[in-house]
């Protein structure tokens, strides 16, 4: 390795942990004050770096508060990948719906909220936290027909929608639990509708 190769390594590590800092009090910012309390200067001045550094990151502070929130979020509801899609997006689904009944839910509905007075937050939302997810859906419910155990002729937009609007209405409007026993009453009349009707995989 040449010597100007050598001389930029440590710069490297220095921007890393930069970046996690920022991150860190922007999660630390949102958790206590919610998106409506959120700015770029205090999300600043509480990392120390300065704001010329995080703009040169995040295009606005929807698209910060979206990166720091995703980072904890995607660890309280991954998606498993086991034998079965069936039980893979039933055990999903009861993790997201503990995430939602717990802080994570809380600064959900705020950035929601913030999202449809906001359209970069709305922009950040839907390409960082919705999107991806959706995707991730997708590709579960499609392993779930390529192995049979679910309908072929599945629309998988659709159930997408079925299963996640029940989430958002509840957390949104609080009109009805979203205890295990609810979740597993939604899952039952959905995974009833989209499940095989030859017998197979039943």
């Amino acid at each position: 390795m040449s010597a100007m190769g050598q001389a930029k390594l440590p710069g490297r590590p220095r921007c890393e942990e930069t970046r996690a800092a920022i991150l860190r009090a922007a999660y630390e910012l949102l958790e206590s004050g919610g998106l409506s309390a959120f700015t770029i200067e205090a999300v600043a001045e509480r990392s120390g770096a300065a704001k010329t550094t995080i703009y040169r990151w995040w295009p606005n502070k929807g698209a910060l508060a979206m990166e720091s929130f995703l980072r904890v979020a995607e660890r309280l509801s991954p998606f498993p990948e086991t034998g079965s899609p069936r039980a893979d997006l039933r055990a999903h689904l009861h993790l997201f719906a503990r995430a939602l009944r717990g802080r994570a839910g809380r600064l959900l509905a705020g950035i929601v909220a913030e999202a449809q007075i906001d359209p970069a937050t709305r922009a950040a939302f839907v390409a960082s936290y919705v999107a991806p997810r959706r995707q991730a859906a997708r590709r579960l419910l499609e392993r779930g027909v390529a192995l049979g155990e679910l309908r072929p002729d599945l629309d998988v937009e659709s159930v997408c929608d079925a299963l996640y609007g029940f989430f958002y209405m509840r957390l949104l409007f609080g009109h009805a639990p979203m205890d295990r026993a609810a979740v597993d009453r939604i899952l039952d009349i959905v995974l009833c509708g989209i499940g095989r009707s030859d017998g197979r995989a039943a």
